[in-house]
Formats: C-alpha cells, sequence, structure tokens
C-alpha cells in the first residue's frame, strides 16, 4: 500500500487542480517555484486595477477563454471590494494554446488598456466568454467607445504581441501550468479557489509591519 501513495496522492492533486484549473498540458500539474524574497518582478507595462498604494498585489495569469477564470472573477471582484485600499490586481496574458480566440482576447486586453479601458474590456470578455471572436471584440470595444481604427492597429502590433509573449514566457518561468494562477501575498493559489483561500493569503501579509 505504501508504495503506491505517493503516485495516488500525486494523481488526487492533478484531479483536484482539473476540476478548477484549465491546464497548459503536463498530466501532472508543476506547482509555481518560490520567489526569493517573496516578491514577483512585475512588468511595467502590467495593467493594474485598484489603489497605487495597496499594500498587497494580486498577480493573477489568467486566460480570457478559460472557463475557470471566468468562474473565478466573482472571487476577484469581492477580494477588490473587501480590501478596496490594501489590494490591487495586476492582470498577466497566459493564453493556452488550445483555446481559438484567447491569445486574441489578450491583445485586445494590452490595446483597449492604450485608450485607459483594459479593464472595461475585461469585464466585457469575461462575461461573454463563448463571444470572443474578431467581431466581438470590435463590437466591446464600441460598447466601451474605443476609436475601433486605433484598437485593431494596436492590438495587430508587434509591441502588443511582444507584451503577451513576456506575460506567458513569465509565468512559463516561475512554473505557471494551469489558469487561473495568482501569486498574492507570497502564497501562489491556483485554479478557482474559494474566497477564504485569498483571505487566508492576504491577512498574514497585512499583519506584517
Amino acid at each position: 500500500m505504501t508504495t503506491w501513495f505517493g503516485p495516488i496522492r500525486l494523481l488526487g492533486i492533478a484531479a483536484i487542480l482539473l476540476a478548477c484549473a484549465c491546464m497548459r498540458g503536463a498530466p501532472l500539474p508543476t506547482m509555481p517555484s518560490p520567489l526569493d524574497g517573496g516578491s514577483l518582478l512585475i512588468p511595467a507595462y502590467a495593467l493594474r486595477r485598484g489603489s497605487d498604494s495597496a499594500r498587497v498585489t494580486m498577480v493573477e495569469f489568467g486566460d480570457f477563454e478559460c472557463p475557470y477564470c471566468g468562474a473565478a472573477e466573482p472571487t476577484v471582484k469581492r477580494v477588490l471590494a473587501t480590501y478596496p485600499n490594501d489590494v490591487a490586481l495586476v492582470f498577466l496574458n497566459f493564453p493556452l494554446s488550445f483555446h481559438l480566440y484567447a491569445l486574441h482576447a489578450a491583445e485586445a486586453f494590452l490595446a483597449a488598456g492604450l485608450q485607459g479601458q483594459a479593464w472595461e474590456m475585461h469585464d466585457q470578455m469575461y462575461a461573454h466568454q463563448a463571444a470572443l471572436t474578431d467581431a466581438d471584440l470590435d463590437s466591446y470595444a464600441q460598447i466601451i467607445g474605443l476609436d475601433l481604427v486605433q484598437f485593431d492597429a494596436d492590438r495587430a502590433s508587434s509591441a502588443i504581441a511582444d507584451e503577451v509573449a513576456q506575460d506567458k514566457n513569465l509565468g512559463i518561468s516561475l512554473g505557471v501550468n494551469a489558469t487561473p494562477t495568482f501569486y498574492v501575498g507570497g502564497s501562489w493559489i491556483v485554479g478557482n479557489q474559494p474566497f477564504s483561500a485569498f483571505q487566508q493569503a492576504i491577512d498574514p501579509a497585512l499583519a506584517q509591519p
């Protein structure tokens, strides 16, 4: 019995993660590696939601087509509403190759950010995850009041493509293998987890001097 405990336990963990996250492709999840000093170097171009003076930054590696990312959105918003001055969100794109529209959605998020409407586009795409074609993205851009010509030019640009690639490469370098994956308060949270999981990471971080 003891001979099989390790593999069975790992398969159990994998089953739990598969039930609450989209996996990049490995049969067993590779958990993100520890970070020196408990911090993650956030790219300068990364978009931030919440107070600039927030003491805790919650970093999400997400995919706009991933159903588990969509399911986690109410919890993410609850975290931001519960800690309005203490927690901010940074969204880093981690489009999975088997999601047909995820890459273009990631580019749309960053392109909307160039017009100051990243989070409005973010919310539109998560509210309509089954409709992320180019025509759908243009429709959301019009709804939130973007200059459509500029939006289409920006999301087709090499600069935006490079930023999406940098986000994903950063995640891969840290061991991210599923969406959503969050880094908050020095802890990793993988998948669509309950609000309590975020509280357990945030409250000790806020209690520190």
